[in-house]
């Protein structure tokens, strides 16, 4: 264990560097307040044994400061001749671990860095202990939203997304768009040739489209062979150009079959913007963009509709 030595007293900071050398202790030693920040931030120096006295910073105020700058917990000891509750009250709320009698008494000095040392160990494993929880509640939360076959966001992440994207969009007046997707004729692909080709077939549609959206927009997985995508700042032009960029890029794959050969895989969209000056819901937007699906399934699938077109079915009015 490194131990810095703080005190302007060139006689005391010599007799404490060879005592503490004498037990096996690393030492650095400096003669004033400025310098023993400065070390503790290069060398991340854990213990701390200071003067109280010392002109420029005194102790305390040494104290205060070393406690502002975060990071791994540094155990201080004030050396004082100062015995009173009043100076153990000033030295404790400033910062301080634990006193030293100055001049100190070398078996007792031995014994309160035994006493550090437990007490960093105890902290670097309470640390370790948090980092380790901390680990564990956001992979939690990673698989309580993200769909396992997909490694995509799932229904429960699309919600709060979308909420998000409302509210942001209220607020800055610019549009999202909203992509509904569904695989053409999937139920053909489970029929033929299984369900594990399914799942197969489907994997590839999602990373298809997550490489084509980029970092326009994100995707989930809305339910079955259903997929969903929430891209803000858009226009009616961009996000039917999205649409289409992913519409497309699915029909370029080949998904190799189990049985040999390849075929090819389509996807109908249908495409909602939100206007931000419209009094609409998250919710009646996804339906704009359903309704839209239905009609690009309706006019012959592998296509993308925008809404709103002629014929489209009226949303309803439930509320998200």
């Amino acid at each position: 264990m490194k131990v810095l030595v703080v005190d302007d007293d060139r006689t005391t900071r010599v007799l404490l560097t060879r005592t503490l050398k004498t037990w096996g202790y690393d030492v650095v030693a400096v003669e004033n307040g400025m310098e023993a920040l400065e070390r503790v931030r290069a060398e991340k120096l854990r213990v701390v044994l200071t003067d109280w006295e010392m002109p420029g910073m005194a102790g305390p105020e040494l104290c205060t400061r070393l406690r502002a700058l975060g990071g791994e917990y540094v155990y201080i000891m004030l050396l004082t001749s100062h015995g009173t509750s009043s100076h153990i009250v000033e030295g404790l709320e400033a910062g301080a671990d634990d006193f030293v009698a100055k001049p100190f008494d070398p078996p007792v000095l031995r014994a309160r860095l035994t006493v550090a040392a437990r007490h960093l160990a105890l902290q670097d494993e309470l640390a370790h202990k948090n980092n380790e929880l901390a680990q564990a509640n956001s992979e939690l939360a990673r698989i309580a939203t993200t769909d396992p076959l997909l490694q995509i966001g799932n229904r429960r992440s699309f919600e709060d997304v979308i909420v998000h994207a409302h509210q942001t969009a209220r607020r800055t007046g610019l549009a999202y768009g909203v992509l509904l997707a569904d695989i053409d004729h999937f139920k053909r692909f489970n029929d033929r040739h299984g369900h594990a080709f399914g799942d197969q077939v489907l994997r590839r549609v999602a990373q298809t489209a997550v490489n084509a959206l980029g970092t326009s927009g994100q995707l989930f997985r809305y339910g079955g062979e259903e997929l969903i995508a929430v891209a803000p700042e858009q226009t009616l032009r961009s996000i039917a150009v999205l649409g289409e960029r992913v519409r497309g890029a699915v029909e370029a794959q080949r998904v190799e079959l189990l049985t040999g050969g390849f075929t090819s895989v389509t996807i109908s969209v249908g495409v909602a913007l939100f206007d931000p000056h419209d009094a609409i819901s998250a919710q009646v937007v996804i339906e704009y963009a359903d309704a839209s699906l239905y009609q690009a399934k309706k006019l012959g699938r592998n296509r993308v509709v925008c809404w709103p077109f002629d014929d489209a079915r009226p949303p309803r009015t439930s509320q998200f």
